[in-house]
């Protein structure tokens, strides 16, 4: 008589830890779901369709354009700014927990590229007067606003492969560019442009962050001494007779480099080689930079 063949593994049956190590507590949860007939997989289809968002962000850029320096004078565009971005964040946050499911929901991090995209459509509207500049920065604006949440909603239903890591990294390089322009403009006072790139430069690392496993605090600090490195650069680059557009691109390669050294060298596991390699932009932006000012 033949062999009978072993029966198919029960795909309601138990399942074993990755590699056979340790039976944790989300281990241990999972068997408890699965032994009630329990699914808490997120449905990328659960999630709302983000045109709230983009209403949001045309309102937002609305109200920015009222409160350009030449309408209020910078000290009310500062203060009208701050109070905008403080009230879109609570909005944003509060329509999140209302409207999207447990599964899908943003985490409060992902706030921070709309509101660093909106400071940055403010910085376009103190900086200049061109039409088609200010157009393509509102339109950068709304299309960060609304494309996040699906962006969110593809990472957490576990579909998030390097082409949406590529559109959140090209969203975050569209926001610093105006950041980092402003940076070098001598018509804003050094300590306003200290303080848009921090500000700028930790909320953009911070959404970066979202990816990786590590507590909301441990994120929060790493984005922030991020943005104080960055900021000490521009003040460097500042001293030094450079072109605004050269400056710019020497202080975005910067931060991609010590968000990429931050990130590797200190978030476990930790991919020293990778951060070496981010180590080497850092190094040849410098480069670039004493080339350019020589």
């Amino acid at each position: 008589m033949a062999a009978r063949a072993p029966a198919p593994p029960d795909p309601g049956g138990p399942i074993s830890p990755p590699g056979g190590g340790a039976r944790g507590h989300a281990y241990h949860a999972e068997q408890a779901r699965r032994a009630l007939g329990v699914s808490i997989e997120p449905r990328l289809a659960a999630v709302p369709f983000p045109v709230v968002h983009a209403a949001l962000a045309v309102a937002a850029c609305a109200a920015a354009v009222a409160l350009r320096p030449g309408a209020v004078g910078l000290r009310g565009t500062v203060i009208g700014v701050c109070l905008l971005c403080a009230a879109t964040a609570v909005i944003l946050v509060t329509y999140d927990r209302l409207v999207y499911p447990p599964g899908v929901r943003p985490q409060i991090e992902a706030i921070a590229l709309p509101l660093a995209a909106l400071g940055a459509f403010s910085l376009v509207l103190a900086g200049t007067i061109d039409m088609t500049t200010r157009l393509v920065a509102a339109a950068v604006t709304v299309v960060t606003f609304g494309g996040l949440p699906h962006l969110g909603g593809l990472r957490a239903t576990g579909r998030e492969g390097w082409a949406v890591r590529f559109l959140r990294d090209a969203a975050a390089i569209a926001v610093l560019v105006p950041v980092l322009l402003a940076s070098t403009s001598v018509q804003l006072p050094l300590p306003l442009r200290s303080a848009v790139v921090l500000v700028g430069v930790g909320l953009v690392t911070l959404d970066g962050l979202q990816s990786e496993a590590m507590r909301r605090r441990h994120s929060m600090a790493l984005a922030a001494a991020v943005g104080v490195i960055v900021s000490l650069v521009m003040i460097g680059v500042n001293q030094v007779a450079a072109s605004p557009g050269a400056a710019a691109a020497a202080v975005l390669m910067i931060w991609y480099g010590a968000r990429g050294v931050a990130g590797c060298a200190v978030i476990p596991p930790r991919r020293w080689r990778a951060a070496l390699e981010h180590a080497a932009v850092v190094g040849a932006a410098l480069i670039g930079l004493y080339l350019v000012t020589r």
